[in-house]
């Protein structure tokens, strides 16, 4: 056990709880918003004293630009919050300021008893940080104990008494109790809907999906490795329910969450308002609502309340949030608003996922840059359009790998707290094949299941993805990336009803392996080629060709499918149709040409192509050991010298 220091003032029949930082009215907590919290805090701090609207504001958003619309709000919640319409706890001094009436007793600096003997209560083991929400350490959190005894101080001994009996029952039994024991310590869960473009003009989706991307960046910062503070469903996830009408409850409830925040974006009286409900899922009852407002120009209204949203999110979940976490989640990675404008741009662009629109996204990071060159989620963005741009086969893998890290890098120098950046980090050590900085990381690596399909640890893969499904069923990357590891278990029928439920999870659009991703059509055709459905293959890689703009990845695919068909003319024409390119000075990986050989029989030109993908880290290549792609070559001493370059066990 250690003591924390525990501070709370008193005012009426109110008690205001600094440590935990919380309001309570007598025994029972008032929820209060983040920021109306710290101005209650800092008029309790100078009772009787008159504070001026421009100390309060200086004090509470530290040096933000912000309106006294929102000092106002904050007003309005605590009279409301004290029931104090008459003004006894809190007077206002026209065109001056507040003073705060009652008298405040300091209670002093009592304190909390923590456990700190590490005693763990584990569900299972997964590696993100939504994931880690089911492993938790009893030290890392107040402890049942703690909050019997902070009870205590608000009543009598008997209930002392009773408390602490009742929390020595737990905590000897607390294996018995697993269950009720986890629902007090599990983390609050939040799914950040799309914010509806309700204005009447799609052109401005790219408003209301990135302040959805970003409300949902900005408190994951809040999270640390090992300690995930808020579980929040993932941006693919969310993004399916772009455009649906959506009942809170079941869409909560099927997602697995707590609390749904519902949104809308739409003009009034020239300016553009986002209109914000948080909903609880138990019940239906709406938690909290506000309105927030931006001026069409100059953009800078949008920056500001972007900024203000997540940190007044994060005010109504029961967190405790120190000053360094409302730094997080009022960051602003930009003052300048063209720039950030620029980056929503690319970051839409970017999901479309298309060679054409990865290109645009390059372009549109660049020109944020150019505006700020300090704006580290620009360098960012483009570092991950510059890894798509290899998926593609739009330049060598190497390269756009190596263009990839150095922008992350940049991004870091500038914030190394940004953890989009910090995670690619991690991800491009399995780009790289840095085999063994993953295996030293384990199950937290983001890569790990794609590491050991690396190793040929199949059942171990479908495990770790089952773990992920489990959590989050409704996301398509981890419902697309499991029916391909399916594929390479050879257990094709569930292979392909998985892809089916994909479909069925995202019913439209070509984001998130919807109907129009090129990647869910040439993924479902290679499960066709192996089941000998070649018609149905050679559709669908048509139809991935068509849907990527023909895209050489895909077009080499098609040839692959015919080769595999039987069909060795079509086979050879693509093949010589890469091979024109090539020529012309055109960049062809090189995988592309050795899959076409490999299903043509002619392994020598296979492994020469092969040799030249391995030089470029060609990130396909890693699942050399478990694709029954390469399964022609396995008996031949070149694929045993091949797989031993990479690093990769035989």
């Amino acid at each position: 056990m250690q003591k924390t220091e525990h501070k709370t003032y008193s005012f009426g029949e109110f008690t205001l709880d600094l440590t935990r930082g919380a309001l309570f009215h007598g025994a029972d907590e008032v929820k209060l918003r983040l920021k109306s919290f710290e101005v209650l805090k800092f008029l309790t701090e100078n009772p009787g004293r008159l504070v001026g609207k421009d100390e309060l504001i200086d004090f509470v958003w530290q040096g933000m630009a912000v309106t006294d619309d929102s000092l106002v709000q904050c007003l309005k919640d605590i009279r409301t919050a004290l029931n104090d319409r008459s003004q006894n706890y809190i007077r206002t001094v026209p065109r001056r300021g507040y003073i705060f009436e009652k008298e405040v007793r300091d209670n002093g600096g009592g304190f909390y008893l923590e456990e700190t003997t590490g005693v763990r209560v584990v569900i299972e083991d997964t590696n993100d940080q939504n994931l880690d929400a089911q492993q938790k350490t009893l030290g890392d959190r107040k402890t049942i104990v703690s909050g019997m005894i902070a009870l205590a101080r608000r009543r009598k001994k008997p209930i002392l008494l009773a408390g602490l009996v009742l929390a020595s029952l737990v905590f000897g039994g607390v294996l018995l109790l697993k269950p009720v024991v986890m629902r007090w310590l599990k983390p609050p869960s939040v799914a950040i809907l799309p914010v509806v473009n309700s204005t009447g003009d799609p052109s401005l989706d790219y408003i209301s999906d990135g302040l959805t991307e970003s409300i949902i960046t900005s408190l994951r910062q809040l999270n640390e490795p090992g300690n995930p503070r808020v579980v929040l469903t993932a941006l693919n996830t969310v993004l399916i329910f772009k455009g649906k009408d959506v009942d809170p409850r079941s869409t909560g409830r099927d997602l697995g969450v707590d609390t749904i925040l519902l949104s809308r974006m739409y003009f009034q009286n020239g300016l553009r308002i986002f209109k914000f409900e948080m909903v609880n899922v138990a019940d239906g009852s709406i938690i909290w609502s506000q309105q927030y407002s931006a001026r069409l120009r100059p953009l800078d209204d949008f920056l500001e309340i972007q900024n203000t949203i997540p940190g007044d999110i994060a005010g109504q979940l029961p967190l405790q949030l120190s000053d360094d976490d409302r730094q997080r989640l009022t960051r602003r990675y930009t003052q300048n608003s063209e720039a950030y404008y620029l980056f929503l741009r690319g970051r839409e662009a970017t999901r479309i996922s298309t060679p054409s629109s990865v290109r645009k996204s390059i372009e549109y990071f660049q020109q944020a840059i150019d505006l700020d060159p300090n704006f580290a989620q620009a360098y960012w963005g483009m570092g991950v359009s510059y890894w798509n741009q290899g998926a593609f086969d739009e330049r060598p893998q190497k390269e756009a790998n190596e263009k990839a890290v150095y922008l992350f890098e940049r991004a870091l120098k500038i914030d190394n707290t940004l953890q989009a950046a910090n995670e690619w980090m991690k991800r491009m050590e399995l780009y790289g094949w840095d085999w063994k900085a993953i295996e030293e990381t384990g199950k937290k690596h983001p890569t790990y299941s794609d590491y050991l399909v690396a190793m040929g640890r199949i059942d171990e893969a479908l495990k770790d993805e089952d773990k992920k499904l489990s959590v989050d069923p409704m996301n398509p990357l981890f419902s697309w990336t499991h029916a391909g590891t399916l594929i390479l278990a050879g257990r094709l029928d569930e292979a392909i009803a998985q892809y089916q439920k994909t479909l069925s999870i995202v019913s439209s659009g070509r984001v998130n392996f919807g109907p129009e991703s090129p990647w869910l059509h040439v993924a479902l055709g290679t499960a066709y080629i192996e089941k000998g459905m070649h018609d149905d293959a050679i559709t669908e890689m048509k139809k991935a060709e068509e849907l990527a703009e023909g895209s050489e990845a895909m077009h080499a695919m098609l040839g692959y499918a015919y080769a595999r068909a039987g069909r060795k003319d079509d086979a050879i024409r693509v093949l010589e149709e890469l091979k024109v390119k090539a020529d012309a000075g055109e960049y062809v990986s090189p995988l592309n040409i050795a899959f076409i050989h490999i299903a043509l029989g002619d392994r020598d030109q296979a492994f020469i192509w092969l040799d030249k993908a391995s030089e470029e880290r060609t990130s396909r290549l890693q699942n050399i050991k478990t694709s029954a792609i390469y399964a022609p070559l396995r008996s031949d001493p070149r694929y045993a010298e091949l797989v031993r370059r990479m690093g990769l066990p035989l």
